[in-house]
């Protein structure tokens, strides 16, 4: 089973790479029947192939995630992870989630649930994006 240090690196592991586009880098961090429930309450994601279209979604519509400390479980099977999610598109909004990721004996993610709901959601203010000062309309 994977140590505490490693659990915990995983998790900052996902982030880093789901923030730099880089799709088939998270999926590594995933056995090949993963089951992915974000939220937790809709459907469940089985696979690979479900997962890399779910990623494929949140790149396009320009999701960043930054971490929290990582918690980690007494049995050696899982990390616990408060992360801030924003994305830009179809509009700015942020996610306050915490994802429990459950890992296999090789330290790869076997189940994931993240848990947020309505009111975890905030809709940002578009960026101005006119670069013009003073201009009225």
């Amino acid at each position: 089973m994977p140590d505490e240090a490693a659990r915990k690196k995983m998790a900052l592991d996902y982030a880093q790479r789901i923030n730099a586009g880089d799709i088939e880098g998270v999926l590594d961090l995933f056995t090949d029947d993963v089951v992915f429930e974000d939220p937790v309450g809709r459907p469940p994601m089985v696979g690979k192939d479900d997962l890399r279209r779910h990623l494929e979604l949140a790149v396009s519509c320009g999701t960043h995630e930054v971490p929290g400390p990582p918690m980690t479980s007494m049995d050696d099977r899982f990390v616990v992870t408060p992360t801030v999610v924003t994305v830009q598109r179809p509009r700015p909004m942020t996610f306050r989630i915490v994802g429990i990721v459950e890992l296999d004996e090789d330290g790869l993610g076997r189940r994931v649930q993240a848990f947020w709901g309505v009111t975890d959601v905030t809709m940002d203010e578009p960026a101005d994006t006119s670069h013009s000062e003073g201009i009225r309309a």
